[in-house]
């Protein structure tokens, strides 16, 4: 019994890494939107964008984020083409205390600026003109297309529909298997989305290896702010968060306290029907992450997963669960396919919520 208690602790350390809740997406998180070519370097602040293509006249990059601020670092002085994908309508980019004006070539998301780099860093910001106000907004919120990828241009061409909205925050299953097609059929879908995606991952995207997604659409959780509003996208793609993630939701938290603050993530940690249990693998780790949403002074949490609506409160924060995207419905509920519309103000907080559905084709 003794002979084999010393290799318990060795044992406990496999086990623990081989059931690791984020596998090694964290980690590829601190890589995304840092590249470097002989004579030049590109590095996006807090990896809000990856990179696409690059060469020493071309520059490809996806945003992650409405606001991008990144540092161009080229030896020799010259033209350079940078195209920004998902991009926000109007974006203008802001280099050496001169504005640029964009112009798009393949929808209003795509914005393509044509700059003369001075040899040395170039610190660049694109955003819309009012991105430091702080005026009233309102974006839309959706989950869970997963099968329905090949009609999720409906659901798109109605959230276009919608007057003001600026983007659209996702809490992921955009594909149902994570295939190379899916991911090609939803960026041509994406083409009739007027406004630009910011999404995590859920349980259907980690069916395949990460890189995938991890290539075309950088960070697995990413953190924001807009207009005085900050937005935290978290990935739980596991049914639980990693500890890394955890890490940095902390300081996101602590950075946050002040400012209006909105949580979105695939799973919800706590299911609204409990005996169901479509929520975090563990409860007690649900219990512990609405702990510290509710200690960070969060102001809304957003889920999926549930292929429903929910309007609820955890920890007295409200609560929505929008898994309308147009995966299998759940029976009998009389939802259907929708997305949510919440206006947002960053002085007062929380302003409305509302459910749209989507028409019927």
């Amino acid at each position: 019994m003794t002979t084999h208690c010393r290799y318990l602790p060795l044992l406990l350390c496999l086990i623990t890494a081989c059931i690791r809740p984020g596998d090694d997406r964290p980690s590829m998180d601190q890589d995304v939107g840092v590249a470097s070519i002989p004579g030049f370097v590109v590095d996006v602040d807090n990896g809000l964008a990856v990179i696409r293509e690059f060469s020493d006249t071309h520059l490809v990059l996806w945003a992650e984020a409405p606001v991008l601020s990144a540092v161009l670092d080229r030896e020799i002085a010259g033209p350079l083409r940078l195209t920004v994908l998902n991009c926000m309508p109007g974006a203008q980019l802001q280099m050496n205390q001169s504005w640029y004006q964009s112009h798009s070539e393949n929808g209003v998301t795509e914005c393509v600026f044509a700059l003369d780099l001075a040899a040395g860093p170039n610190q660049i910001t694109i955003a819309p003109r009012d991105y430091e106000s702080d005026d009233p907004y309102r974006f839309a919120v959706m989950g869970d297309i997963q099968t329905a990828l090949g009609s999720s241009h409906e659901v798109f061409e109605d959230i276009s529909a919608i007057p003001k909205l600026r983007f659209l925050v996702c809490t992921g299953d955009i594909v149902q298997d994570g295939a190379e097609w899916e991911y090609e059929l939803f960026q041509e879908k994406l083409q009739s989305l007027a406004i630009p995606i910011f999404t995590t991952v859920g349980n259907h995207e980690v069916r395949q290896p990460p890189q995938r997604w991890h290539d075309l659409f950088g960070q697995f959780s990413v953190h924001f702010r807009f207009k005085g509003v900050d937005f935290s996208l978290v990935d739980s793609g596991n049914a639980s968060i990693d500890p890394e993630t955890y890490q940095r939701l902390a300081k996101w938290l602590d950075d946050g306290r002040e400012r209006v603050h909105i949580f979105a993530t695939h799973f919800p940690p706590l299911d609204p029907i409990g005996p169901r249990n479509a929520s975090f693998r563990s409860r007690n780790e649900g219990v512990k992450l609405l702990t510290r949403l509710a200690e960070g002074s969060v102001d809304l949490m957003l889920f999926g997963h549930i292929h429903s609506y929910y309007k609820y409160e955890n920890a007295g924060i409200p609560a929505y669960v929008s898994g309308g995207g147009g995966a299998a419905p759940e029976q009998y509920d009389g939802i259907g396919r929708h997305f949510l519309v919440v206006d947002v103000d960053p002085e007062s907080g929380l302003r409305k919520v509302a459910r749209v559905p989507v028409n019927a084709r």
